[in-house]
């Protein structure tokens, strides 16, 4: 079996273009929740639904011409990405490259004389992106500015244009064991059903078995873990190896259980996020072997007589991409709808596994996949890859926090994406770094969402600043809350807060010592319902304060959500916090110009200390500006 090179990276470029597509989405169409969910889900749906406008086009144009001029639009929309700053030329030319990319997926289909080639092009692509994204931590080069990333990208792009004009497909022996045989193409052209499964393989990948930033954030973030997923991710590759040569319901079966701990055994269930047990690991890298195991059975069903096969198979590719957009939008829209997900991994697994079943139910060909020798070298050098990453990460600078009072900071860093809808993790540290803070609250983190990219927030900017951080889940294990620090940590403790806005909330309790003191920070992002019309979310926060404030001081940080005008600021106060920002108040928490005053990031402390230094940097680096203030203690 061989590996279709340009389709391998055609699916490359498609996953980078995919990974700007769905955060540009959020930040800059939905405008971080301005836009109606539903006018989102619309426009993402529509470009996929377009897609299928590629198999009548087929009756006017030959395919091949179709893959060939759809491959070069999709070539030049990543070019034009690399170049842009952001807004709706980002959006738009990420919208164009993905149908493109859509369009050029359902031709390779429609063309596609020998399936097992093709679709094990796709299993390579996903591999492939899996390691590149990996050894570049999780920031694609889309997002790195200079000439190395650029040149990168063009020899990425030229490899994948150099195999999109030599691609052909012509009927010719294919070598099976140690004899030619004359194969008739009908019947390796596979059943167009086996097309479907690419749009729910890449949302399996994209969600975790292909996810390097999961698998970190679910281990405690070490660099070795992310350099497993990408060796056995690589050894995939040669499906035959494993045990499931011989038992073609196996690794459906695999994938299933796989998915199934994904969706339920999580490494924590409201409390804080701790190192996952080695079996969670396990069933991810499993879960890769099992996908591509799969996808290679698929391609081995034989099509039914009669049938159109060329527009079937385009039509399966098309409608598979549709069932991705649908699933993904279905696993996240939860989160706002207050519906169960879990069954989004799970439905996807069992398409997979269910259309891998009926493929034929037969032994892979010994020669299934790569030689061992080569995928065995290609798994280490990938792993030796991404395990090499901490060696060429600049040095963090250095820096003091100040020599006089507590310093706090909170940034809510809507999943690191700045307000031009670039990512910004980098600038976001930059900008907390001259903040100078003792300790740090971040809000709306995310640590591997493929919504968000797929790129883990909290452990990048604490790296950057040399700083540890305590991760609180709130939506799910990978989105939430962080408290980054540099002081001595004595304590850790989450609460799950009652049900207000989207995405769930928490209050996670760190104590740290400060100069001798035991003090309690509580870090939260409250997400209150409209007018604040119920004040359980923040009466529960209150409560809190109340216990921690009986045995040491208290600092509240975070994204609140609180004008000092409303009715849930008296609860907090009536808490016995205090206000240290009070005197340079109007207090900005939003970038300007052209956006009203709006106060719902703060800082507050139980009495015994006044505040100093106010600082609320006008930064475009999200859709809120840091703060930060000195507690000084009274005298």
């Amino acid at each position: 079996m061989r590996i279709r090179p340009d389709v391998a990276l055609g699916v490359l470029v498609l996953t980078d273009v995919l990974r700007v597509f769905l955060p540009s989405l959020i930040t800059l169409f939905g405008r971080a929740g301005s836009t109606p969910a539903e006018m989102m889900g619309l426009y993402a749906l529509s470009w996929f639904v377009a897609a299928f406008l590629a198999v009548p086009l087929a009756r006017l144009v030959p395919a091949p011409r179709i893959a060939l001029g759809a491959g070069a639009l999709l070539l030049a929309a990543r070019a034009v990405l690399q170049l842009t700053d952001g807004g709706d030329a980002q959006l738009y030319t990420a919208s164009a490259g993905v149908l493109a990319g859509l369009v050029w997926l359902v031709a390779v289909a429609m063309t596609a004389a020998d399936a097992r080639p093709a679709l094990s092009g796709v299993a390579a692509g996903l591999v492939l992106s899996t390691v590149v994204h990996s050894a570049l931590d999780g920031v694609d080069l889309m997002w790195r500015p200079g000439g190395l990333p650029r040149a990168l990208v063009i020899v990425e792009l030229a490899l994948f244009a150099i195999f999109l004009v030599r691609a052909r497909h012509t009927e010719r022996p294919v070598k099976i064991g140690d004899a030619e045989h004359p194969v008739d193409l009908r019947e390796r052209a596979g059943a167009p059903r086996a097309w479907l499964l690419v749009g729910p393989a890449l949302l399996l990948w994209g969600l975790y078995t292909g996810n390097a930033a999961y698998a970190q954030s679910a281990a405690g973030a070490p660099a070795w873990v992310a350099a497993i997923v990408a060796g056995f991710a690589v050894l995939s590759l040669r499906p035959a190896v494993l045990p499931w040569r011989s038992h073609p319901l196996l690794p459906g079966a695999v994938l299933v259980v796989s998915a199934v701990a994904f969706a339920f055994l999580h490494p924590v269930i409201g409390g804080i996020h701790g190192v996952s047990p080695p079996w969670l690991i396990a069933a991810q890298v499993l879960g890769q072997l099992a996908l591509v195991a799969c996808l290679v059975y698929a391609a081995a069903s034989p099509p039914p007589a009669g049938a159109d096969r060329p527009a079937r198979r385009g039509l399966a590719a098309a409608g598979g991409m549709l069932v991705f957009v649908v699933l993904t939008f279905a696993y996240y829209a939860a989160y706002d709808l207050y519906l169960p997900n879990d069954w989004v991994p799970i439905a996807a697994a069992l398409l997979v596994a269910a259309v891998s079943a009926t493929g034929g139910l037969r032994r892979l060909e010994p020669g299934s996949g790569p030689r061992l020798p080569v995928t065995a070298a290609g798994a280490v050098a990938a792993a030796a890859l991404v395990a090499a990453v901490p060696l060429w990460q600049d040095p963090v600078p250095a820096w003091q926090p100040p020599g006089e009072g507590l310093r706090v900071a909170a940034y809510n860093i809507r999943m690191g994406y700045g307000e031009p809808g670039r990512l910004s993790l980098e600038q976001q540290a930059d900008t907390l770094r001259q903040l100078r803070p003792h300790v740090i609250v971040l809000s709306e983190a995310d640590r591997g969402w493929l919504l968000n990219g797929a790129h883990d927030d909290v452990r990048l900017i604490a790296e950057r600043l040399g700083m540890r951080f305590v991760w609180a889940p709130a939506a799910d294990e990978v989105w939430g809350d962080a408290v980054l620090t540099n002081l001595p940590i004595t304590s850790i403790r989450n609460h799950v807060l009652v049900q207000g806005g989207p995405t769930g909330a928490q209050a996670v309790e760190v104590g740290v010592r400060w100069r001798g003191r035991e003090i309690t920070v509580i870090g939260t992002h409250l997400q209150p319902p409209p007018g604040w019309r119920e004040l359980d979310q923040v009466g529960q926060l209150a409560g809190i304060v109340r216990r921690a404030a009986a045995s040491r001081p208290v600092v509240v940080a975070g994204d609140l959500n609180i004008e000092p005008s409303d009715p849930a600021w008296k609860v907090l106060m009536d808490a016995g916090l205090t206000d240290p920002i009070a005197p340079v108040r109007p207090f900005n928490t939003i970038p300007s110009p052209g956006r009203s005053v709006e106060q719902i990031d703060h800082v507050l402390v139980t009495p015994g200390f006044t505040g100093a230094d106010q600082a609320n940097p006008n930064v475009q680096h999200s859709d809120h500006r840091p703060i930060a203030v000195t507690l000084m203690p009274d005298k």
